[in-house]
Formats: C-alpha cells, sequence, structure tokens
C-alpha cells in the first residue's frame, strides 16, 4: 500500500464530469499473421506482472481527510482493462480520428486500476498503412502517468527485433494486501494532519525565500492574457487531429536562430497557427496568446527523487501578434530560455510541499469553487502544450512493427485545447485534443497550421528546400485536412 503523493491527489480533485483527466498514447502497428488479440493479451499479462501500477487502484481515506492510497486490486482482470474495436469500412483516417475523438471523452472507473486499453482493427483505409495494420490506444489517468511516463512504460513491452512474446506473464499473480480498516485509516489521516501543521511553517519560509530570489532575478515580465474562445470550461464532446512533421525540416529551421530548440519551432508554429485561425474567424486579440508547458527536471535528478520530474508550468507567449515567423522564433526561444533560467528543483519541491499540505477535502472545495467563479477569474494561459520523446530505432510488439506513435493530452479547466508533439524516428506528430464547443471547426484550424508551416518554410528554410517541401506536402496533407473531425 502507497499513499498518493499531494500532485497526483490533485489530478483526482481536478477531474470533472465530461472532463477526464487522462493520458493518452496511439500507436500504429503494421499487421502480421503471428498477432493477434490473444499476443497483445499476453504481453499486457506479462506487463501486469512487472509492473504494479498496471494492478493497483485506489483506496479513499473517510471523508476525504487524507490523500487516497494505492493498493493491489484483490479483483484485478486484465480482460476487464482490454477491448477490440473495429472501424468500419472502408477504415479511413477519417473514421479513425473520430473513434479517437470518443474514447478521449470515456471516463475513467475509480473503483478499477485506472488504465485501458484498445485494439482498433479495421485500418485497411489508412493511407501510408499496410493492409492489416492494427492501433493500440493506451489510455491513463494523469494520476498515474504523465504522457511522457505513460510513452515509456509502454516502449519497455516492445522487443527490438520480431519476436513471439513470452508467456511468463501469471494471471493470478496479485500481491495480496490486509485492506485497512476505517479506523486506522484516520488514525493515519490525523497524525499526518499534525505533521503538515509543522512543515507548513517551513513552507511559508521556502515561499517567501523563493519570492524574494525570483523578485531580484532578471525575469521576463509575465504574459498577460485576455479570453478567448478556448478559455472555457470543456463540454463532454472531443475533436481530434493530427498533423505529420520532418523532424529534418524542424532542426533547419532552429538553425536560423542560433540557441532555439525544437520546442521553440513547434511553439512558433502553433502561435502561426492560432493566428491565422482566429484572423480569419475575426476574433484575434491584440495581446499575444500564451502557452502552459511543463518544465520537467534532468533524468538523474528524476531518479533521485523517485518523481515525474516536473517542477511546474511555464507561462510562455506564443506572440501570435508577430506576422513573420522570424520575429516569433526569437521572441519565443528568448522568453523560453530566461523562463528555464531559474532553478527547477527548488520549484519542484515547493510545489510538491504545497501540494502535500491540502487534504483532498479542501481540494475539491476549491476546485469546485474555482469552477463556479471560473468566468470571473482571471485566465492565465490559452493552451497547453506537451512533447513526448518516442524512439529513434524500429520497435516490434510481438511480431508486428510499430510504424507511427503519438500522444493525446487532457483537456484542463480554462482551456479547452491541448496539443501534444511526439516524436517517433525523423518523424514529429502534432496531435490536437479540443472541445468540440470551442473548435467546431477542427479542418480550418488544421488548414491555419499548415498555412503557418508554409510561412515559416518560406521565412526560414532556403528556398530551393521549401519549394521541395511544399511539393511533398501536397501530397501528404490533403489526408490530414480530411480528418478534422469531431464527436
Amino acid at each position: 500500500m502507497e499513499q498518493l503523493t499531494g500532485i497526483e491527489s490533485s489530478y483526482l480533485a481536478m477531474e470533472q464530469s465530461g472532463m477526464p483527466l487522462v493520458v493518452t498514447a496511439v500507436n500504429l502497428y503494421e499487421g502480421s499473421n503471428k498477432t493477434d488479440f490473444s499476443v497483445i493479451r499476453q504481453g499486457f499479462l506479462n506487463a501486469v506482472t512487472r509492473f504494479p501500477l498496471f494492478r493497483r487502484r485506489l483506496l479513499n481515506v473517510p471523508a476525504a481527510l487524507d490523500h487516497p492510497y494505492w493498493i493491489e486490486d484483490p479483483d484485478f482482470d486484465v480482460d476487464c482493462h482490454l477491448r477490440q474495436l473495429a472501424l468500419p469500412q472502408p477504415g479511413n483516417w477519417h473514421q479513425f480520428y473520430l473513434q479517437l475523438a470518443r474514447l478521449q471523452a470515456l471516463p475513467m472507473h475509480r473503483d478499477r486500476p485506472l488504465w485501458q486499453a484498445f485494439v482498433i482493427n479495421g485500418l485497411d483505409g489508412l493511407s501510408g498503412l499496410p493492409k492489416g495494420s492494427f492501433a493500440l490506444v493506451v489510455r491513463a489517468h494523469r494520476a498515474i502517468a504523465d504522457n511522457g511516463q505513460l510513452n515509456e512504460l509502454l516502449m519497455r513491452l516492445h522487443s527490438l527485433n520480431p519476436a513471439p512474446i513470452a508467456e511468463d506473464g501469471d494471471p493470478g499473480f496479485c500481491t495480496r494486501e490486509i485492506r485497512p480498516r476505517s479506523g486506522q485509516l484516520l488514525s493515519n489521516a490525523i497524525r499526518n494532519q499534525g505533521g503538515r501543521w509543522w512543515r507548513s511553517r517551513q513552507l511559508l519560509k521556502q515561499g517567501l525565500d523563493r519570492y524574494r530570489s525570483l523578485r531580484l532575478a532578471d525575469m521576463p515580465e509575465a504574459p498577460k492574457t485576455i479570453a478567448t474562445r478556448f478559455n472555457r470550461h470543456p463540454s463532454t464532446y472531443r475533436v481530434v487531429n493530427v498533423m505529420p512533421l520532418s523532424r529534418s525540416r524542424c532542426q533547419k529551421m532552429r538553425e536560423r536562430v542560433p540557441g532555439s530548440s525544437l520546442c521553440d519551432v513547434m511553439l512558433t508554429l502553433i502561435g502561426g497557427g492560432l493566428r491565422n485561425y482566429l484572423l480569419h474567424k475575426g476574433e484575434l486579440p491584440e495581446e499575444s496568446l500564451v502557452a502552459s508547458t511543463p518544465q520537467r527536471l534532468a533524468g538523474e535528478l528524476q531518479r533521485q527523487l523517485k518523481s515525474a520530474g516536473i517542477a511546474g508550468n511555464l507561462r510562455l507567449g506564443l506572440y501570435t501578434d508577430c506576422a513573420s515567423p522570424l520575429e516569433r522564433l526569437r521572441k519565443v526561444s528568448e522568453a523560453q530560455s530566461a523562463a528555464r533560467a531559474h532553478d527547477p528543483l527548488a520549484e519542484h519541491t515547493l510545489v510538491n510541499e504545497a501540494a502535500a499540505l491540502v487534504s483532498p477535502l479542501l481540494m475539491n472545495l476549491g476546485v469546485r469553487g474555482y469552477m463556479r467563479l471560473g468566468r470571473y477569474t482571471p485566465y492565465r494561459y490559452h493552451t497547453f502544450v506537451d512533447g513526448v520523446r518516442g524512439s529513434d530505432v524500429p520497435l516490434y510488439f510481438g511480431h508486428s512493427q510499430m510504424r507511427r506513435s503519438f500522444a493525446l493530452a487532457p483537456l484542463l479547466p480554462g482551456a479547452a485545447l491541448t496539443h501534444t508533439v511526439s516524436r517517433w524516428g525523423e518523424e514529429l506528430t502534432l496531435a490536437i485534443n479540443a472541445c468540440r464547443e470551442a473548435l467546431p471547426d477542427p479542418d480550418a484550424y488544421l488548414k491555419a497550421l499548415q498555412e503557418a508551416w508554409q510561412e515559416m518554410e518560406a521565412c526560414l528554410l532556403p528556398q530551393q528546400e521549401a519549394e521541395a517541401e511544399q511539393d511533398a506536402a501536397r501530397l501528404d496533407f490533403p489526408r490530414a485536412r480530411r480528418a478534422g473531425l469531431s464527436y
């Protein structure tokens, strides 16, 4: 039995009806007569044996006086988490993204381990994939893992060469735990509450020290935000869209601005897409739109702290008020370099300690109050942008090679549009998840992103390379343009 951290517990409190806080990994495989649903089931059965998070469920403290616990599910059944679906004919990208939009809106039941996996067949109409291909869509609650952790975990289920899945998973394997009585949970809650009062004094001192250091530091002025169509409580309906990009082209673009990163290039693209979309709608504000991106610790610090390594979120301007892609890229790079200059470890410690001091009861009350007063409170950002690093080498699930992989981030209170940048080999994928009420025409937004990409090519790449890329885009983008869907 293991107690959730304050941050993990906060994700449970933030989840509202119609807004599942679930991260999603989407993997596409070429078909093989040696890889069927039973083989995939065996792979997850092996994972259940090796990774405890696949078989742990929540144990709530009475009256929500303390953070919940992870406990082994004595009634765990892997078949309750695996589903097999099939697209109707002809099984094209349009229908595939429509199915993803439906899955994004599904709630996660908390009386079982907080993950689901869907095997989707009938993808013969997906251009760019061979006949017989299938998709594996894995959903996990944000309290278990973020997009990066889920992707890393799924990579461990694969091999570097085609090979049969070993049948070493025990369907009856589960550590039997004695479920504590309510009195014991309440006793632990009272004891933990006493410790919180003591730690709150230390946290107050740390917070004041942190405030003084940031006040004296040469930090960029925090961008102001005004309400747009994306600042709303998400409805129960989703739209999903995906835009494939060339990683090598993005690398060449960043060379135009020394010190910039791939992240800067993608933020520049998103800023250009939002600018074009809102300009076409006649809703482009004079002030720049703002994005929220996670700030992660270095890998060594993550291992030392046994943490997901997210120190907090950075608020970065997308500079939608800049028409020039080059100027926008320079400003994004400068702002991100300045924002990441401060110590992320101190931010990580402060955020986690503050979240640990608040009981779920107060968290729930605070979230509900924020939801009711959300329209009267200032918005902090317009979209959330996350990044997922994939594999640079081919991977196989059994005998089936993975051909494409991308992730989808959940919608957040007050931000009904998220972007997730996934890297897979030499391909980058920009995946869009949005509320249908905020983005009723995702095909128009995808077209705005394509126009922004072409503007960046013309401005940031040599002329011959830009023309060659635009010729290739005419063959690739139409299928993505037709994939703007809603459910």
